[in-house]
């Protein structure tokens, strides 16, 4: 009886053994696979299951759009029938209580609006995408018309946007009048632009004439050699 007792218990710790190593080994495949979709950034089905291939290629493309989109809300509003208006109330000033920081900032980040509406105004080639890095946009859309001076009013005018939209530092009315001054240096140098890029088209085609009484002469001049080795070819 000991021998057959040991023998199943025996049986019965082989059993329990296996068994509990097969529940370990499903308990942590599926917890590998819940952190590995969690990790993961795709879907969790394939895209276009089933479907053509042209079909899942338009899908990924989209899909691959979507990160490059951005756009700059704005912040303020002036006009009453806005429906924006009522989310953001603009505040009033007293004497006891000035306008608020924030106030200044969110201004200062509408009105680069305004310059770049002035650049694009005078040339609609020249706009600048809400990813695109403002400082490097005025200095390559304005180098131009800038010299040494001109380049460091850009390099002014963009610390103090970042400094609004940036800085944890006070940007107060004093900063903001800064602002608008070099604001309006900057759209005074953008009007400009019209007429450079007015004259640079009117100088540019002034070589095409020539190019083109060169081929007309060398055409008559084939002509004419063409017509003396027929009059040769003739009988007398």
């Amino acid at each position: 009886m000991a021998q057959q007792l040991s023998g199943v218990t025996v049986v019965i710790f082989i059993a329990g053994g296996i068994l509990t190593f097969i529940l370990l080994f499903i308990f942590a495949k599926r917890q590998i696979m819940r952190f590995a979709l969690r990790s993961r950034r795709g879907p969790h089905v394939p895209i276009g299951h089933d479907g053509k291939k042209t079909l899942k290629r338009e899908i990924e493309r989209r899909i691959e759009v979507v990160p490059k989109i951005a756009f700059e809300p704005k912040l303020l509003t002036v006009d009453q029938d806005d429906d924006r208006s009522k989310y953001i109330l603009p505040p009033t000033e007293s004497n006891d209580k000035p306008l608020l920081s924030h106030h200044y900032r969110m201004k200062a980040v509408d009105d680069v609006k305004k310059l770049e509406r002035e650049i694009t105004k005078q040339d609609k080639t020249l706009t600048r995408h809400p990813s695109e890095n403002i400082r490097s946009f005025l200095l390559n859309t304005l180098a131009v018309l800038l010299d040494g001076s001109g380049q460091h009013i850009v390099h002014q005018f963009c610390d103090l946007y970042e400094h609004a939209r940036y800085d944890p530092n006070e940007f107060l009315e004093e900063e903001y009048q800064s602002f608008i001054r070099l604001m309006k240096k900057l759209i005074d140098i953008a009007k400009l632009l019209k007429s450079y890029s007015g004259e640079s088209r009117k100088n540019s085609p002034n070589k095409t004439p020539t190019r083109n009484n060169n081929m007309r002469t060398g055409t008559n001049d084939s002509l004419r050699t063409k017509d003396r080795d027929s009059n040769r070819l003739k009988v007398v």
